[in-house]
Formats: structure tokens, C-alpha cells, sequence
């Protein structure tokens, strides 16, 4: 029997959540982490569990798409920002019992299992 794409909503309130999901094909929709209520942190840990699970696919919608952009420049270009996203990954790791995990080179950004899509083009 052939895989069928699965979506899920994931609404970021249980970062762990998505490390409990199948691993078959599945499409994971977020809330939009780029409207200007949302903070560093939440974005951190957001990223962090999307950086950890790269079994998923993880579609974005935004309407600040400049954001997002600016938020992965930062990133990928700085290494205190850099150095801060990797705190949220560990504390993840943490949680999930996988301390050993936080060693070593982190993701290349932007990360490969994330797509953007702007709201404007998703209606």
C-alpha cells in the first residue's frame, strides 16, 4: 500500500507535539510566526522543533514574508542569534530525554523542510 500525504494543523501551544506524528509524508500547516505579537522565543522553539523533525514538512503561511526572511538572515548570518535559536533546540532536546542530541553542527538555514507560503498567494 502506497503512502498517502497526511496534513496536520499544528498550533505551536505543545512544541513537542510534532515528535509524536507519523513519519509517513506528512504535511504539517503553522500558525503564522511572523505577525509582529509573536516573539524571539516562541519563534526559537517553533524553528527548533521544525530543525528537529526533518522527517516533516513544515509549510509556513505569512503575510510578513519579510519577516521570515529577515528572521532566517539573522540567523544564518549571525552567531549570537545563531547561538540563541541553538538554546531552544537543546531545550527541546532536553524535554524529549535527548540531551546527547545538542552536540555538534546544527541545521544549514534556511532549513530545508520549511516552505513559505505568503497568505496572499495561499487564498
Amino acid at each position: 500500500m502506497a503512502d498517502q500525504k497526511r496534513s496536520a494543523i499544528w498550533d505551536g501551544k505543545d512544541v513537542l507535539e510534532p515528535f509524536y506524528w507519523p513519519h509517513a509524508s506528512l504535511e504539517v500547516a503553522a500558525w503564522d510566526l511572523f505577525e509582529p505579537e509573536v516573539r524571539g522565543k516562541l519563534r526559537d522553539e517553533a524553528f527548533a522543533t521544525m530543525a528537529l523533525c526533518p522527517h516533516h514538512r513544515f509549510q509556513l503561511s505569512t503575510a510578513y514574508p519579510k519577516l521570515y526572511r529577515r528572521f532566517v538572515d539573522e540567523i544564518a548570518g549571525s552567531r549570537d542569534e545563531y547561538l540563541g535559536w541553538r538554546m531552544s533546540a537543546a531545550t527541546i532536546l532536553r524535554k524529549l530525554g535527548r540531551e546527547g542530541e545538542a552536540a555538534g553542527d546544527g541545521p544549514v538555514w534556511p532549513l530545508r523542510n520549511v516552505e513559505l507560503v505568503d497568505e496572499q498567494r495561499a487564498r
